[in-house]
């Protein structure tokens, strides 16, 4: 949601010009009679330091970018001067720059109750919830100081990217147009407006589809979907797919519109459409699903849905649709990456299946062009009723769709990107099994020709999934993408190429 990098370069250069203008006046008010030997003196004595002496050795501290001992002979001295209005602005600044945004934000509201009529104090506060990302209070704040007739540039550019954030494209034009009123043909807003056309643009997205796998299963896939964001509350997609499976010759089609609407902090996605399998009859496809951001690191996501099943040959002969409910958790931090979540799915013949996974990996490190992560992956399955049929002859085969028993896969991850030019991105991922195993059903005779499931014995197996992307922008409307796919399973091992166009009008 927050892509701050272009912004922050000019709010930062403003922090930091307030903090000397703030630093540098109390240095010429009060030390036109001292000394700077006089005042380093009165450094070790700290309790007979004047509010004077302590705010310039403070900024001495500052002007050699020693920020840890200026916050250290503040945090001295704060209790003698803990109503003063410059201590306590100085001293959440130095906080802020040393990292502790919490106390920061302590000695801020402390200074806004002793002054709470400073306006550039509100307006510096509201510079720190900013980098913060505490959107909500910054958001308040600047509703109540900033009025339509404001020419405080830098303030309707936060605003602007505030409600752009927000979903709210019509008023982030509106502070863009006012900027522009102001200063004509300023490059500030470049950015932002960037930003907005990239979000608005009519994009349509074409995907060429193949598959193999062992048990044997080829189709030919295609994938079109044309959308357009239009406000927060409306962003319309429309999505068709076609399968053309063998060696059953089964053709199956997908027809599914979709929108997501945005409130602060939260994302409702809806879908609903038709799954038209030819061989049988069709029905009706859909779900919903909200995205709650707890915090800047925390997000969750809840939500149903009923998809199509395609995943084994008789599948592909009738309408078979699944239920799922799920709840994801995702966090990060400087360090690491953390993705986490339980899906229950139900079908028509009163079976479930139960999945419970996550995996963690570090944050990109980078080496010029390329970056890299590594990780670790974790997945459990167990199915309530194991749907393993036998012919005459004893052979099992799943049916209508894979259950499995007690599945569970320890992986290894690592996740590479490489750009050797601007246009050019190369991608690969592998999740590599360190340890799978499963419950495997085994077969006994109860009848001549006739077999069933006699119990279950322990299997380990291997398992494995990589992933190739080559990505090339022909320019900032088209983009094509490759990517090829091996998966290998306890029910199959699987090939797929998809070639992806996208064009944004």
């Amino acid at each position: 949601m927050m892509n701050l990098l272009k912004a922050d370069t000019v709010f930062k250069l403003l922090k930091n010009s307030i903090l000397c203008f703030l630093m540098f006046s109390n240095t010429i008010f009060f030390s036109q009679n001292k000394s700077i030997e006089s005042t380093y003196k009165a450094d070790n004595l700290s309790t007979e330091i004047s509010e004077k002496d302590l705010l310039k050795i403070a900024n001495d501290y500052v002007t050699t970018k020693e920020y840890v001992k200026a916050e250290l002979i503040i945090s001295k001295n704060y209790s003698r001067f803990s109503e003063s209005l410059n201590i306590n602005w100085l001293y959440a600044h130095l906080l802020s720059i040393n990292n502790n945004k919490k106390e920061a934000e302590v000695k801020f509201k402390k200074a806004i109750s002793i002054s709470p009529n400073n306006l550039n104090l509100e307006k510096d506060y509201a510079r720190f919830l900013y980098e913060m990302g505490k959107i909500k209070q910054v958001y308040s704040i600047l509703e109540r100081i900033i009025d339509k007739d404001s020419k405080d540039v830098e303030f309707l550019l936060i605003q602007g990217y505030l409600n752009f954030w927000n979903g709210d494209v019509k008023n982030a034009k509106i502070k863009i147009d006012r900027i522009q009123e102001i200063y004509p043909g300023t490059e500030i807003t470049k950015d932002l407006e960037a930003q907005i056309n990239e979000l608005t643009a009519a994009n349509i997205r074409t995907n060429f589809e193949y598959q193999s796998d062992s048990q044997p299963l080829n189709y030919f896939a295609n994938h079109l979907s044309v959308g357009q964001y239009i406000s927060k509350y409306f962003n319309p997609k429309i999505s068709i797919s076609t399968y053309r499976f063998s060696p059953a010759k089964e053709l199956a089609s997908i027809v599914k519109l979709s929108n997501q609407i945005r409130f602060y902090k939260l994302k409702v996605n809806l879908s609903g459409g038709v799954y038209i399998n030819l061989s049988d009859k069709s029905d009706w496809i859909g779900g919903i699903n909200l995205i709650k951001e707890i915090n800047k690191n925390v997000s969750v996501r809840l939500g149903y849905s009923k998809n199509e099943v395609l995943g084994t040959i008789v599948s592909t002969t009738f309408n078979l649709t699944r239920q799922e409910a799920f709840g994801e958790l995702d966090y990060f931090n400087k360090w690491i990456i953390f993705h986490g979540g339980y899906n229950q799915q139900f079908y028509k013949d009163g079976n479930d299946i139960k999945l419970i996974g996550g995996w963690v990996v570090s944050q990109p490190i980078n080496v010029r062009n390329f970056n890299f992560q590594a990780g670790y992956g974790y997945n459990f399955s167990d199915s309530k009723n194991i749907l393993f049929v036998y012919d005459n002859s004893g052979t099992g085969v799943y049916n209508p769709y894979f259950t499995p028993k007690q599945q569970e896969i320890h992986s290894a991850l690592f996740i590479a990107n490489y750009n050797p030019t601007k246009k050019i991105n190369l991608q690969a991922k592998i999740n590599y099994g360190i340890q799978s195993t499963v419950r495997n059903p085994y077969s006994i005779q109860v009848a001549p020709n006739n077999f069933e499931i006699g119990g279950f014995y322990d299997e380990e197996f291997k398992y494995s999934e990589i992933e190739g992307t080559i990505n090339y922008v022909f320019s900032n409307s088209f983009r094509v993408s490759a990517i090829y796919t091996y998966q290998e399973t306890f029910f199959y091992k699987r090939n797929n190429i998809n070639i992806g166009l996208n064009y944004k009008f």
